[in-house]
């Protein structure tokens, strides 16, 4: 009676080492379909593919034939040697008649950073020639030239008392590769002070998308990387991709985002607009704030 006593409680505590054993193996094995190499050690998980997957830059064609033949654009997936073309071959870059921006703001095609996908024409004489449906525009916010990888960014919300902290995280676009990074530095994408600045509040929120490389950090709290951009993109269309409004004009009498040339006569209302403010209005546009000052000023002029 012991002895069978005693079998039946070695064979239960076997089960409970297997069972227990099991547990853990699949706890910690890696999501299917996903690579464990891409699992670094103290790496977090990689967000849901849609977030950072089929991601865009084009380039315009200018090559002189007919239309639509020539004229459209070159597209090509950023972090990749290679797209899938509508013929179902790989190629360095795939030529689309167009793109369909879908609602979505348009971006210059030199700025643009855009999520979507080619598709095939469905008339049968450009059944061979895709266009480009657009699913997000995105646009740089400086004049350089995008090196390195891309990644969407956010700030984790996490501040530490010493360093490096690993206060962002970085998903990798078009790949399934995440991980929390100390920081990343906008300064070099050549970006104004207010987009720099919009970028640092949209990182609190959305994110936003940075090219870049990046550069060891060593602190008390051991070793880590931080993210450098060459450029960073945000959302076309919002208040924040916009450039600053400036006074511009051979008098300054002239409220825009852009360097606008002008006639050089002076006019006595011009010197109302040196203490006016020049920002954006309620339609969107650089303008002149009409405060009560501004208006009295032009009156007596």
């Amino acid at each position: 009676m012991r002895g069978s006593t005693a079998f039946r409680t070695l064979a239960l505590l076997l089960t409970l080492c297997v069972l227990m054993f099991s547990g853990g193996a699949l706890a910690g094995s890696p999501r299917i379909n996903q690579p464990a190499s891409n699992l670094k050690p103290g790496a977090a998980e990689p967000e849901s593919p849609p977030s950072t997957s089929t991601y865009y830059v084009l380039r315009a064609d200018l090559r002189k034939c007919a239309s639509p033949m020539c004229g459209g654009f070159f597209v090509r997936r950023v972090n990749a040697s290679s797209t899938m073309c509508v013929d179902g071959k790989n190629s360095s870059e795939c030529y689309v008649s167009e793109i369909k921006w879908n609602g979505h703001t348009q971006v210059d095609p030199a700025k643009a950073l855009l999520r979507g996908s080619i598709l095939k024409n469905a008339t049968a004489k450009l059944r061979k020639i895709g266009y480009f449906k657009v699913e997000e525009a995105w646009q740089a916010a400086g004049d350089n030239n995008a090196t390195g990888s891309y990644y969407r960014v956010k700030d984790r919300g996490l501040r530490c008392i010493t360093s490096p902290c690993p206060t962002h995280r970085e998903d990798k676009l078009n790949a399934r590769q995440g991980r929390n990074i100390a920081g990343v530095d906008l300064s070099q994408a050549g970006a104004s002070d207010d987009l720099v600045n919009a970028a640092f509040t949209a990182l609190t929120g959305q994110g936003i998308l940075v090219a870049g490389e990046h550069e060891k950090v060593t602190g008390p709290a051991g070793k880590s990387e931080k993210l450098t951009s060459t450029q960073f993109y945000l959302r076309a269309g919002s208040a924040t991709a916009k450039k600053p409004c400036i006074k511009t004009g051979c008098s300054k009498q002239i409220c825009s985002d852009h360097t606008v040339m002008s006639t050089c006569e002076w006019r006595e209302e011009y010197a109302c607009y040196r203490q006016a403010t020049c920002e954006r209005q309620a339609d969107g546009n650089c303008g002149f704030t009409k405060t009560p000052e501004l208006t009295a000023c032009l009156a007596r002029k």
